[in-house]
């Protein structure tokens, strides 16, 4: 007897490694693992790519039954635009003076480095935003960034809010 699955055995890995990584980036929070905290963010990374797949694959079946596919299609490429703009917004900001302020004030904050020790990497995770504005007087913008903070005692997840005037350099306004 055959059993039938609707997906191809690409989605199903994908699905699969989404499910890893968002539970193991859970776990090792809650219980104090400090390796690979970067798999949180991989893992909403993959589950924009499994909604693709799930996607893909729900849409050949319904044109194998002659039904409407548009929704399916419209989502589909919602998801596309959400996975490239996050990797743009993700190699652009790493280029902006915000993200230099940003990384510059987690390696010479104090409290930071008495709460996870020396700190060994800093990780930009592919969540918030960045705005800036240009007029006749200068530039002025916010920044909402977020990172994973590895020091030798434990590991972080530290979202900083920035704030430029025209007038100003870029100024970290809450430390979470």
């Amino acid at each position: 007897m055959r059993h039938y699955f609707p997906f191809s055995r690409v989605a199903q890995f994908v699905i699969i490694a989404t499910l890893f990584f968002l539970v193991y980036g859970y776990l090792c929070r809650l219980f104090g693992l400090y390796f690979f905290w970067e798999s949180k963010s991989i893992g909403w990374v993959l589950f924009w790519l499994s909604g693709i797949f799930i996607c893909r694959e729900v849409i050949k079946q319904k044109k194998i039954r002659n039904q409407k596919t548009l929704l399916l299609k419209i989502l589909t490429g919602l998801f596309i635009f959400v996975i490239l703009v996050k990797a743009v917004l993700f190699f652009v900001i790493r280029e902006t003076t915000a993200y230099k302020k940003a990384v510059e004030y987690i390696k010479t904050n104090g409290s930071i480095q008495a709460y996870v020790g020396t700190i060994n990497g800093i990780f930009l995770e592919p969540y918030g935003s960045i705005q800036m504005s240009e007029s006749s007087q200068g530039t002025s913008g916010s920044a909402d960034l977020h990172f994973v903070v590895k020091g030798s005692k434990k590991y972080i997840d530290l979202n900083l809010l920035l704030k430029k005037d025209v007038e100003t350099d870029w100024n970290i306004q809450i430390n979470e």
